[in-house]
């Protein structure tokens, strides 16, 4: 059986040269939400407003192959020191994976599960060129959102916790290990 999902791939926004750069931004400023999906992630817009001028926040572009060079999907943001804000017990052992999302019009496509594990890959790659500890990702999903839990479970996340303080209500803490 052949395998005939277009490629994946996550593409820091910070490092990438200007003229790329512009290009990931344009397309992360495009994507769009599904009604209530504001409910569990923030704006494209305001997530990277956040997330540029915070040297511990390093936000990626999801892209996948098109017949005319590739298309950004969906974007996310790797905090690192920060894993306590999502209810973890420290901000050591773990990269936080949040503000991740993949535009409605390409949901139910694969691409969530494909870049979360990517996501996970990307995560331990930045925690090695940092000469950080961290030994997974953690992140935080709205217990109302059982789409985005499974998701997360067929990636290889597990339940390891409540968190209390979301701005949507509480939260499964999920981990996985590199």
């Amino acid at each position: 059986m052949t395998d005939n999902s277009p490629e994946l791939r996550l593409v820091p926004i910070k490092t990438a040269a200007i003229e790329r750069r512009e290009e990931l931004l344009a397309g992360v400023l495009a994507l769009e939400l599904a009604p209530g999906q504001e409910d569990f992630v923030g704006f494209p817009e305001n997530l990277l407003e956040r997330a540029l001028p915070d040297p511990l926040r390093h936000p990626f572009a999801i892209e996948v192959a098109t017949d005319g060079g590739a298309a950004v999907v969906g974007m996310g943001v790797l905090h690192v020191q920060a894993a306590t804000e999502t209810g973890w017990r420290d901000d050591e052992s773990a990269v936080l994976l949040r503000g991740f999302l993949v535009d409605h019009r390409y949901q139910g496509m694969g691409f969530g599960g494909r870049a979360t594990v990517a996501a996970v890959a990307l995560a331990r790659q930045l925690a090695d060129s940092l000469k950080l500890d961290a030994e997974g990702v953690v992140l935080g999903v709205n217990e109302r959102n059982g789409v985005g839990r499974r998701a997360y479970e067929r990636a290889g996340f597990a339940k390891s916790g409540t968190f209390l303080g979301g701005r949507s209500g509480p939260q499964d803490i999920m981990y996985r290990a590199f």
